[in-house]
């Protein structure tokens, strides 16, 4: 073999070798990378004004409890438990803060468990600062607290109440609260982004089918915005706010069977009743929702009428008028004169109800009608008896004036 022959063997590994590594570079060079330098500046604007956003809105919005919670107490908080030791509310008109009154954390115990006039509550501002607060009002109907923070408070920005009647479906909108504790653990205000999927009221209790007392339903009696922002436990009377910044409504644990997303109370009707709050006026003095109609149903007969109008009222402003048939509420059929009330939401309703099982049992008042509150927007279809023709008509609920 020759010595030519040898070493043309002994290159031949190198020279792979360097070749691989050419095709290599050359292929990286070839290669385009995926950047955004120069480019795509509109979303980079959108990711500045939403940090932006979140900057501005989180020192109005605190956490809320009941009491301060015992982190050195056995048990989990947030993501590991997928529970909250404390709820959220935010700030308006300057020393108050606006919260759900269901929210596990402000829960009590027995016949009324729901925190009253007096009570004193724990409080978190975004910075991490504790605080107190004592209730002033509270208003079932939306499921409402109002609490004034103690002298002494830090200084925190007020929200401010938006329409929520002009707010389309398909509006963004953003959710801000206490997910799953995050302000107590992470020192973290959490936002989320979405859009409004539906304006509505929740199924009234038993309509689906009369007879059967768990055919589900609600007793809260006003309006809802639907949305596809997240909402957890901890963000419970939270706000969800517009694109001005303004809260149009205030995050609930209610949901509408079926549906999932997210719910929220209008801000039209937590303004409606919001200076009363403040002024300690009670709850069964609060204002009544008022329809202006009367109506009646004719002996051995299923159908009812409308028999009275308020020329002045909202059902004469809605184009409702004497003799016309009742037919639907909401698009539910009325199954008999007895549910029209608490279909309605006229005052609080409850009904008798046995609890438990064969072995023990008691019988208990279940509300089945918080009551309507002002504001609300109820759907109606009548009948014009002549021609049997049927149109829905948006009812906007009104104040009865002899409140003030």
């Amino acid at each position: 073999m020759g010595v030519a022959t040898l070493m043309t063997r002994r290159m031949r590994p190198l020279l792979l070798a360097a070749m691989l590594t050419g095709m290599a570079l050359a292929a990286a060079v070839a290669t385009p990378f995926v950047g955004a330098e120069g480019k795509f500046e509109t979303l980079k604007s959108l990711q500045t004004e939403r940090r932006n956003f979140a900057r501005a809105i989180s020192p109005a919005v605190v956490a809320i409890a009941a009491e301060k919670p015992d982190f050195g107490a056995s048990g989990q908080t947030g993501m590991a438990a997928g529970d909250a030791k404390a709820t959220s509310g935010f700030v308006v008109d300057g020393d108050y803060v606006v919260t759900c009154l269901e929210s596990g954390p402000l829960m009590g115990r027995g016949d009324d468990p729901y925190l009253d006039k007096g009570a004193s509550v724990w409080m978190m501002a975004h910075d991490g600062t504790e605080f107190g607060g004592k209730v002033v009002g509270r208003d079932r109907r939306n499921l409402l607290l109002l609490v004034k923070m103690d002298e002494g408070h830090p200084s925190l920005p007020s929200m401010k109440l938006g329409d929520s009647d002009q707010l389309p479906m398909g509006s963004a909108v953003c959710g801000f609260g206490n997910t799953l504790d995050s302000l107590l653990i992470d020192r973290q205000i959490s936002m989320t982004y979405g859009t409004v999927s539906g304006f509505y009221r929740f199924e009234p209790i038993d309509v689906m089918d009369p007879e059967n007392e768990n055919t589900g339903g609600d007793p809260y009696k006003g309006n809802v915005i639907e949305v596809d922002v997240a909402i957890h436990d901890g963000d419970h009377g939270g706000p969800i706010v517009n694109m001005k910044g303004e809260v149009v409504g205030m995050s609930c644990a209610h949901f509408m069977a079926g549906r999932h997303l997210g719910c929220a109370v209008p801000s039209n009707q937590i303004r409606a009743v919001l200076a009363q709050l403040k002024k300690g006026v009670a709850q069964d003095e609060l204002a009544q929702g008022y329809l202006g109609f009367k109506a009646k149903k004719p002996t051995a007969s299923r159908d009812i009428f409308i028999s009275e109008i308020d020329p002045d009222g909202p059902a004469a402003k809605a184009g409702i008028k004497v003799g016309m048939q009742l037919v639907r509420v909401d698009n539910y059929r009325i199954p008999n004169w007895e549910r029209l009330k608490e279909m309605l939401g006229v005052g609080y309703v409850t009904r008798k109800r046995e609890v438990g099982n064969m072995f023990r049992s008691r019988t208990v008042d279940v509300p089945v009608s918080y009551g309507v509150p002002v504001g609300t927007h109820i759907q109606l279809t009548l009948r014009n008896p002549e021609d049997g023709r049927e149109k829905t008509v948006d009812l906007v609920v009104g104040e009865k004036a002899e409140d003030f």
